[in-house]
């Protein structure tokens, strides 16, 4: 992991603590329960699509009021930023709530792409324009996520993808190139001897 060049972090459940209840949000927009819920946005009626986005929307912005770091993320953002590595967060969150979460947070990262303005996760849009931006061939960056849709992205822009943040392996766990269980793993695994 000495190769990593650059680093793409998800927001939610990666950086820091999440309590969006999918099911729920689900329910109060009528979405099945097995369908994604910004794909199913798309099928929607605008004026649907508008009444659904402000339930999502209050959700969202309940949570980001009460997130908080998750252990040891600080601390690598912090080791990264002492290397010169280059990192930005992409979220499949609205802008609202990621640049709440992160202010909450004193989140020290700059460049955020939200569902506003890219395609969102899995299709890898918004990890290859960060690529562009940092002026680095895409192998050399590494996608750091808890979710599949991370790991998604993170092969569909032939970047690393790297797994963080469980108790017990998930399904999707063979999409990882790497996994940790935490951020201390993965600090040990790209800094150690550096």
């Amino acid at each position: 992991m000495k190769q990593v060049q650059g680093v793409i972090f998800d927001l939610d459940g990666t950086l820091v603590s999440s309590s969006l209840d999918f099911k729920a949000i689900k329910q109060e927009i009528d979405c099945p329960p097995e369908a994604d819920v910004l794909t199913f946005l798309e099928t929607l009626p605008e004026h649907k699509q508008l009444e659904a986005m402000a339930i999502i929307h209050r959700h969202e912005v309940q949570d980001a009021q009460q997130c908080e770091w998750l252990p040891g993320a600080q601390e690598f953002v912090n080791t990264c930023i002492k290397h010169s590595i280059p990192m930005a967060i992409v979220t499949r969150n609205s802008l609202h709530s990621s640049r709440v979460k992160i202010k909450r947070n004193a989140i020290p990262i700059e460049r955020v792409i939200t569902r506003e303005n890219s395609k969102p996760k899995p299709d890898p849009t918004a990890l290859l324009q960060i690529a562009d931006d940092f002026a680095l061939p895409a192998h050399s960056i590494l996608m750091v996520g808890d979710y599949r849709y991370d790991l998604e992205a993170g092969r569909n822009a032939n970047m690393k993808s790297c797994l963080i943040n469980y108790t017990t392996l998930p399904d999707y766990s063979h999409l990882a190139d790497y996994t940790f269980e935490h951020f201390g793993l993965l600090h040990q695994a790209m800094f150690d001897d550096r």
